[in-house]
C-alpha cells in the first residue's frame, strides 16, 4: 500500500450511531459496526502482512454530535523490515457537539530493522467525551528481537475547539440566557467568533535503540509493552444557582479524596467559563479516584505491570507499563469504560 486512506463519519438518526459517510482504499476494510442503542462499535481492517517499505496510511474519523461510537483495529498492527527506508500513518480525529468517540487501536510491534513514524491529530468539542489511547512494544519478545527496530516515533496532539460545539454551549459562554434564541436568524452583522482553539494534550514517543539504553531505570526496564491513554471528560455548565449548598460532602460535583475537596460547588461561581472550569475538574477527580480504586485490585483482574494516572491541562492522562501486549491493552480497555 503504497498511499492508503480510510475515512469515516459517523451521524446520530433515529436513536442510533450510523455510518454518514464512508471511503477506503485498499488495504483498509471496515466491517459492519456492531451497534447497541446509541452505541456503534467499529473494526478497521488492513488487509495486508503489515506495514513496508514505503507505505503511508491515512485516518481520518469525524464523529458526529451525538453519536457514540469505538474504533478498533483488527488485530495487532506490524512494522516489517523496512531496510534503508520506512513506513508511517496519520490519524486526524474530530469530534463534533456532544459526541462521545473512543478510538483504541490495538498495539504497534516494530520488527528488527524497521522505521515507523506515526502522527494522531485531534480536534474535538468541549462539550465532547474523547478516549484515545496507543500501545507499542519494544519488538517481536517471542523471537527475541528486543529493542531491534531503527526508530519509532509516536506524536499526539489534543485540541479543544469551541467552533465544534453547540450554539447553546457557546451562548453559556457569552452569558446569554439559553431561551434568549428562538431558531430565528438575527439581524444585523452575524457575531465574530473568536479563536478559541487551544491546545490541551501533547505527547510523543521516541524509540531509536542504537542511541538509548531503555532498558536502565527510568526506562521501560523489563517491561516489553509501553502505552498511554487520554481522556477528555465533556464541558458542561450546571448553571448558576446562589441558593445551591456550599457544603461539600452535599454538592454532587465535589470528588472523594480529589482535589476538588474542599472546593464550592461549582453552581456558585458566576462566570459561566470558570463554572464550567470547576465542573469538569471535579468530573476528572472522580475519575482519578476510580482509577486509583481500579489499580489497588488489577493484579486480581490479571493485569501485571505498572500504571500512574495524573492530571493534565485538560483531561487524564494513564501511562501504561506491561509484560504482555493484552495485559497492557485489557486495561486501557477497562479504563476507557470508566468515561
Amino acid at each position: 500500500m503504497p498511499s492508503s486512506t480510510f475515512r469515516l463519519a459517523t451521524a446520530f438518526r433515529n436513536g442510533r450511531t450510523k455510518i454518514d459517510d464512508v471511503y477506503f482504499e485498499a488495504p483498509f476494510k471496515l466491517m459492519s459496526p456492531f451497534v447497541r442503542g446509541r452505541h456503534a462499535d467499529f473494526i478497521v481492517m488492513l488487509a495486508s502482512p503489515g506495514f513496508l517499505k514505503g507505505d503511508e496510511a491515512h485516518i481520518e474519523c469525524t464523529f458526529g454530535a451525538g453519536t457514540d461510537s469505538t474504533i478498533k483495529t483488527q488485530s495487532y498492527e506490524k512494522v516489517l523490515n523496512t531496510a534503508d527506508g520506512s513506513a508511517s500513518r496519520t490519524i486526524d480525529l474530530t469530534a463534533c457537539g456532544d459526541a462521545k468517540a473512543v478510538f483504541l487501536p490495538f498495539p504497534v510491534i516494530p520488527f528488527e530493522g524497521s522505521t515507523f513514524a506515526n502522527v494522531s491529530t485531534a480536534r474535538i468539542s468541549p462539550e465532547s467525551t474523547f478516549v484515545y489511547a496507543d500501545v507499542v512494544t519494544c519488538g517481536r519478545v517471542g523471537r527475541g528481537e528486543r529493542w531491534m527496530m531503527n526508530r519509532f516515533s509516536n506524536r499526539l496532539r489534543v485540541s479543544v475547539d469551541e467552533s465544534l460545539a453547540s450554539e447553546k454551549y457557546r451562548q453559556a459562554l457569552r452569558g446569554e440566557a439559553n431561551d434568549s434564541d428562538d431558531g430565528r436568524p438575527h439581524r444585523g452583522r452575524p457575531r465574530k467568533q473568536p479563536d478559541r482553539s487551544r491546545l490541551v494534550f501533547a505527547d510523543r514517543l521516541l524509540l531509536e535503540p542504537a542511541r538509548f539504553d531503555y532498558t536502565e531505570m527510568g526506562m521501560w526496564r523489563e517491561y516489553t509493552h509501553c502505552g498511554v491513554l487520554y481522556a477528555h471528560l465533556p464541558e458542561t455548565d450546571p448553571g448558576y444557582d446562589p441558593n445551591a449548598l456550599d457544603d461539600v460532602q452535599a454538592s454532587p460535583y465535589a470528588a472523594s479524596g480529589g482535589a476538588a475537596s474542599g472546593s464550592k460547588d461549582p453552581r456558585l461561581i458566576a462566570d459561566p467559563r470558570k463554572r464550567i472550569e470547576a465542573t469538569r475538574m471535579a468530573a476528572e477527580d472522580a475519575l482519578i479516584t476510580r482509577i486509583r480504586d481500579y489499580a489497588k485490585t488489577a493484579e486480581s483482574h490479571g493485569f501485571r505491570g505498572e500504571f500512574g494516572v495524573s492530571r493534565v491541562v485538560n483531561g487524564v492522562c494513564v501511562r501504561v507499563l506491561a509484560m504482555r501486549g493484552d495485559d497492557a491493552f485489557d486495561l486501557i480497555t477497562a479504563i476507557a469504560d470508566m468515561v
